[in-house]
């Protein structure tokens, strides 16, 4: 009887290790959750490392990615190439050297970007990422006389680092779900400092 107990135990636990291993695996973030948006899981996927690694994501194997870098920062760009640019997006993530506060200086320079490109924001928040202090907006505009929305986060991750994301979205269909797609892709993210 002892050792049927003793597997009935190691049963519960092998189901209950599992079922803790999915949900973390699916675990969305704040962003993700203010957005009404699904968990997205792509097939095929493969961790790519920016160049001066600092982080990684995983991003479908079919599409193609560049990296980046300077003094300042170390990116990844990266789309679905063989969809029309109307059905998919660019998506660029970056870690970035410098200070990042969310205060009137902050919010002050990213109006003046917005302005000088023509964007207006239609959402935006605070919610946090990767357990860090972030703010996120969508913005709206037209770029080479197609019209495009862009979903960008910015998130703090020390006194002198940050993460900045965004995404490009061009044409007028599928907008929330090409920008919970690729907050799906965001969420993959490890920083590896």
């Amino acid at each position: 009887m002892k050792i049927y107990r003793f597997y009935k135990l190691k049963y519960i636990a092998f189901y209950c290790l599992i079922f803790f291993l999915i949900l973390a695996c699916s675990k969305q973030s704040e962003i993700g959750k203010k957005m009404n948006c699904d968990v997205t899981t792509y097939k095929n996927t493969e961790q790519i490392t920016d160049f001066n690694k600092n982080f990684t994501l995983n991003i479908p194997s079919s599409w193609k990615t560049k990296l980046y870098f300077d003094n300042y920062q170390s990116e990844i760009f990266t789309a679905d190439t063989l969809k029309q640019l109307s059905e998919t997006y660019i998506l660029a993530a970056s870690f970035n050297f410098g200070a990042l506060n969310f205060d009137k200086d902050f919010h002050h320079r990213k109006d003046s970007v917005l302005n000088a490109n023509n964007l207006t924001i239609i959402d935006s928040g605070n919610q946090s990422f990767q357990s860090k202090p972030s703010f996120w907006y969508i913005s709206k505009g037209t770029k080479s006389n197609f019209d495009y929305h862009r979903f960008t986060v910015m998130t703090k991750l020390s006194e002198n680092t940050y993460f900045s994301a965004y995404t490009e979205i061009y044409g007028n269909t599928n907008i929330d779900q090409r920008i919970c797609e690729s907050i799906s892709l965001l969420e993959s993210i490890q920083f590896l400092e």
